[in-house]
């Protein structure tokens, strides 16, 4: 990896729908670290995306690490959590934690945070639909209402962060979709043509909603 004053050079991607649909991510799943221990003189810079070792494992592997590596031009980790099914995607450095934080994001704690959608993303529809395609990938899921509605699907997203999940809700409104009122940190699309609507404009990366979709699909056949 090549550095420079001990800094980890990156490629500085365009604006464009790959980014936004990484920046999704991160504010679902994600977390980034700007810490500097002064009695240590150790520094901290990393960027992390969390996920489930089994559900998401050829999401975070085989779609996220090499999207990551070349928007960014780097070298990303993946490492599993001990005695959990959990696991991390992790992108190291002071410049890349530097760059996230230009284009709207910041470091600790997201709760508190309450950053919300950056502004350059939500002015571009093509944009903001990629970035709501990272959010639901990470913190969105497809399920059926067993056992007292079979057959009926709801897509659901909650998130803790009160201006990203208001600013989700308004988002998906902006585009046209029909969508619950925000209930316990939580967003529903129900209708089963605003659930075809959704993966028709705005897709999954992520082959467990994808699969979660074919079995919508068994059930309720697209309109033509």
């Amino acid at each position: 990896m090549a550095e420079k004053n001990n800094l980890k050079l990156i490629k500085i991607p365009k604006k464009n729908e790959k980014l936004s649909e990484f920046v999704g991510v991160i504010l679902g799943d994600g977390n980034i670290t700007k810490l500097y221990n002064p009695d240590k003189k150790v520094a901290t810079y990393q960027v992390r995306i969390a996920g489930n070792s089994i559900k998401d494992y050829n999401y975070i592997v085989n779609y996220l690490k090499p999207l990551a590596e070349n928007l960014f031009g780097i070298k990303t980790g993946i490492h599993k959590v001990k005695d959990c099914n959990g696991m991390y995607l992790t992108l190291t450095g002071k410049n890349i934690v530097n760059f996230f934080i230009k284009i709207g994001l910041k470091a600790g704690d997201k709760i508190k945070n309450n950053i919300g959608i950056p502004s350059w993303i939500k002015k571009d529809k093509r944009f903001l639909r990629a970035c709501l395609r990272g959010l639901i990938d990470t913190d969105g899921c497809l399920y059926e209402l067993r056992p007292h509605w079979p057959g009926l699907f709801q897509l659901n997203f909650k998130n803790f962060d009160k201006k990203l999940i208001s600013h989700t809700r308004d988002s998906l409104l902006n585009l046209g979709f029909k969508v619950s009122r925000i209930t316990s940190n939580k967003i529903y699309i129900t209708r089963k043509a605003e659930i075809h609507k959704f993966y028709k404009e705005i897709g999954s990366s992520n082959d467990r909603l994808l699969q979660k979709h074919q079995e919508f699909l068994q059930y309720n056949s697209p309109v033509v």
